[in-house]
């Protein structure tokens, strides 16, 4: 079964292109491909004419709405509900690369519809530690303690929007003596919200396979000492608020998993929220700045600190640091730390992580920017240290 969240992208999919036709007094029971998905839908939505800012979309958001639009009026056909509907593809073969060889390919047969539109090439952009210092603190002022809280863990140890929302009270051992640590990290296993097979569903939340993540001792220490104070707290002021002792004994025995919840209302942070207190605060580093794009900034930000540990005992042997031999260690730091702390992770984002592991390490400056950007970091972790003894 597809997840809530694929069948909420189909839905809204399919509305848009039947909100389009009837706008446009095109009846689907008689729509084409060429002459209304093609010539009308898609182009529309190309050159803005079919979007809300006016502007062209992007081809991905494109190339999925004409894609369900087809799938709509493929089964329609298939029902009986209109007549046949056609879908020209065109066949061609492309290279499939091992995601743990760089050498190994073999190619592989493709078929896609006619007149898609071509994706652009991507780059991986990231925000510097400028850009993502003011940030964060527009989400602290503008959104909240809590809600910053949110934000941090998700760019400290690259869990989904809909996993942090879900994290639990005990998702973290509430007892620091049964906490897991080695070094300055700490484990912890996710399974709700997470992605993969649906085991049911556990207090609005889907039961998905069980991941083992790691995080920042200090960050733990944080999770802990909000899980015990600001919680606390604001669980009590929302029992408090209500207008009579019965509904407040009725609010404060009401069952709270969660760990994240609204000062003002007491309700559980939805990933729906914290995506809005992400995008919302005016002071993006840059357009696309997403949850999303949290877990590329963790992920890139820990290649390189491994990458960079590694240049560190090359450069004090004097030996010349070549580019290749950086981009095939940060390979093997992608199977066996980044993508179990990801879940999951494909051969086009990993081809984008090595891109940017070598363009860094190709442009001195730059590399000395976000070097300089984890001394900092290291700088603050070792003061949370001594803070808790």
């Amino acid at each position: 079964m597809p997840t809530k969240l694929s069948l909420q992208a189909y839905a809204e999919s399919l509305s848009n292109f039947l909100e389009w036709a009837e706008l446009r007094g095109v009846d689907w029971k008689n729509a084409s491909y060429a002459q209304h998905l093609l010539d009308g839908y898609q182009k529309e939505m190309t050159q803005g004419s079919w979007s809300t800012k006016g502007k062209g979309l992007a081809p991905s958001t494109i190339n999925a709405r004409v894609q369900e639009a087809c799938n709509f009026l493929s089964w329609a056909a298939l029902r009986g509900l209109r007549k046949e509907f056609l879908v020209p593809t065109t066949t061609h073969y492309v290279q499939v690369r091992s995601a743990t060889d760089s050498h190994g390919h073999r190619g592989q047969e493709v078929e896609s519809r006619v007149g898609k539109v071509r994706l652009d090439p991507k780059t991986l952009r990231l925000p510097t530690d400028a850009e993502t210092k003011k940030w964060l603190q527009a989400v602290l002022i503008k959104r909240g303690a809590t809600k910053a809280l949110m934000v941090e863990l998700i760019i400290k140890t690259a869990v989904r929007r809909e996993e942090a929302a879900a994290w639990r009270l005990d998702t973290l051992p509430e007892r620091i003596e049964d906490w897991h640590v080695i070094g300055e990290q700490v484990e912890a296993t996710i399974k709700f919200g997470t992605k993969g097979q649906d085991f049911g569903e556990d207090h609005g939340d889907k039961i998905g396979p069980a991941r083992i993540i790691w995080m920042p001792l200090e960050l733990a220490h944080r999770l802990h000492e909000y899980r015990r104070g600001p919680r606390l707290a604001a669980r009590a002021k929302w029992a408090k608020a209500a207008p009579t002792k019965a509904e407040q004994r009725a609010r404060a025995a009401k069952p709270s998993p969660h760990l994240f919840i609204s000062e003002s209302t007491g309700e559980r942070i939805t990933a729906k929220t914290l995506y809005e207190a992400w995008t919302g605060v005016g002071s993006l580093p840059f357009d696309g700045w997403s949850p999303h794009a949290g877990r590329h900034y963790w992920a890139c930000k820990t290649l390189l600190t491994l990458s960079k540990k590694r240049a560190d005992l090359i450069a004090a042997r004097g030996d010349k640091l070549p580019i290749d031999w950086i981009t095939s260690n940060a390979l093997s730091d992608i199977q066996q730390v980044i993508k179990p702390q990801l879940g999951h992770i494909d051969l086009a984002t990993t081809e984008r992580y090595l891109q940017w592991v070598a363009r860094i390490f190709a442009s001195g400056e730059t590399q000395l920017q976000y070097a300089a950007y984890l001394d900092d970091l290291e700088y603050k972790n070792e003061e949370v240290r001594s803070t808790h003894g």
